[in-house]
């Protein structure tokens, strides 16, 4: 059966992920309002991945009519990466400031609107077309920053600032889940006629449903934006610049590595091999859509086991420590075996430790982003360095990439797919074998440097929760306290 991914298997995923949000939703007691802001994240992150990638083909599909040098002015220039890092620091330092983290959230919304907007004007102009395309960039870029006020927000609501760990983890699930569906969307797009127009009426209508959901989710108490106060933070960890510093060389660090591993080098090499054996197109494009959906499937499915099942049983410190070693061990194996089924168990494996690796970080980022002073905003830059690392290596590669320099003279997988000559694949595999094993054993020799920083600080940097299992047993107390204070606070008034 041809295209049996997208009508079987990923509608299976998804079916398995909305029923598998609703026993959270369920199990959580999650209230109506709170529900309603799980399913506005859900849209949202949903049409960001669509637009992303829409974004991301207009420009490989420019590029090919594009000299070297303007290329690379591009590609800085027209990712909505390089603004997102810019304003995610701005998002939650300012939302922080005026005690409303909705405001930025509404507002992306109509940026997400815009950008979507913005892709139904025709190419015909090159030099307006590579404005309208930056221009895109800078307003999406606006949307994307806003993914850390999401996490705020719930934890603010919901948990009382307290509980980092299964808000960063919740709510990672979701935008990971979304992307997920966002991806299957497109896919399936490509078979309509008229697809641009189709897609970005859907998108449209998404994103207004979402928007109009916001106002559902209720008034956000602003008591509960910000610092912790002065009481709590006495009896805590105490912030300081250099645990922040730590925290985001440890995240820059972790976006080099992944970038690398998400890299093109691998996805062409396991498209490359798979043609030599097998040149029908379907059945590439087939292989190429799996090898994109198993490194997220590999994030939300693993991802949260290792959180829900691991984590408690083996606590912060040693689920990190074994998510480093793993990688580190399946990065040496793969400068020495390099096939196509070892690519995809890897992607599997860095999807998985990716996920759990990140969400720790930030959750850590999310809790020291109430104990500093002044509104600086820890999560703002430690989402900033993530990305930071990740488009260092997406600007270096593509730019080799799509300026055809050294072996790269293919620009994308579909150029492979539709090669012809099985000749030239077979050099192209042979000189990206090469390429690949270098690029493992560097990014080994990296993740061991990754671990030894880890060891060293990381005590620093999860603080109360070097005891996992203590520390949410205090702020289940704490929690449990205020509630009782503002029950007591009721029955006096009244």
């Amino acid at each position: 059966m041809n295209n049996w991914d997208l009508i079987i298997v990923a509608p299976s995923v998804i079916i398995f992920g909305f029923l598998f949000l609703y026993y959270i939703y369920k199990k959580q007691k999650v209230e109506k309002r709170l529900f309603w802001f799980y399913i506005q994240t859900l849209i949202v992150w949903t049409v960001n991945a669509i637009l992303i990638q829409e974004n991301s083909n207009i420009l490989t599909d420019l590029f090919d009519k594009t000299p070297p040098a303007t290329t690379v002015v591009l590609l800085l220039f027209s990712s909505s990466m390089l603004f997102a890092i810019l304003l995610k620091p701005l998002a939650t330092w300012f939302t922080g400031k005026i005690r409303n983290r909705n405001i930025w959230i509404r507002t992306s919304i109509l940026a997400s609107l815009l950008a979507s907007m913005l892709l139904l004007i025709p190419s015909s102009d090159g030099a307006l077309f590579k404005i309208i395309i930056i221009l895109q960039a800078v307003i999406l870029g606006i949307s994307i920053s806003s993914q850390s006020l999401y996490f705020l927000y719930l934890n603010e609501q919901k948990y009382n600032r307290l509980f980092v760990l299964k808000v960063s983890f919740a709510l990672g699930f979701v935008i990971t889940f979304a992307s997920f569906v966002g991806n299957w969307i497109l896919n399936v797009n490509n078979f309509a006629t008229n697809k641009l127009v189709w897609l970005n009426m859907l998108i449209i209508i998404f994103l207004i449903i979402s928007l109009l959901i916001s106002f559902r989710n209720g008034i956000e108490n602003k008591n509960k934006i910000g610092e912790f106060k002065l009481v709590l933070k006495e009896e805590l960890a105490k912030y300081s610049k250099s645990t922040l510093i730590k925290l985001i060389i440890l995240t820059l660090i972790l976006g080099l590595i992944y970038g690398f591993v998400q890299s093109p080098i691998f996805r062409m090499y396991f498209i490359a091999n798979s043609k030599i054996s097998n040149d029908n197109i379907e059945w590439l494009e087939t292989l190429d859509r799996k090898y994109q959906a198993i490194f997220l499937f590999g994030q939300f499915a693993l991802g949260y086991f290792l959180y829900k099942v691991l984590l408690p049983k083996i606590g912060v410190k040693n689920l990190i420590y074994g998510l480093i070693v793993i990688s580190g061990i399946t990065l040496l194996i793969s400068t020495f075996v390099i096939s196509s089924i070892w690519i995809v168990i890897s992607n599997l494996i860095f999807g998985s430790s990716y996920f759990v690796l990140f969400y720790m970080w930030f959750a850590f980022a999310i809790m020291w982003n109430y104990r500093a002073s002044r509104g600086i905003p820890v999560t703002g830059f430690v989402a900033s360095a993530l990305l930071i690392g990740q488009f260092s290596v997406i600007l270096i590669f593509n730019s080799i990439v799509y300026t055809k320099t050294g072996l790269f003279t293919y620009q994308s997988v579909q150029a492979i797919i539709a090669e012809i000559n099985i000749d030239n694949i077979i050099a192209f595999e042979n000189s990206l074998k090469k390429v690949i094993r270098i690029t493992a054993a560097s990014l080994f020799f990296i993740n061991s440097i990754y671990l030894f920083l880890t060891v060293i600080w990381i005590d620093q940097i999860i603080a109360e929760f070097v005891d996992y299992a203590n520390i949410k047993h205090i702020f289940s107390e704490y929690e449990k306290q205020s509630v009782e204070k503002k029950i007591n606070s009721r029955i006096i008034i009244e």
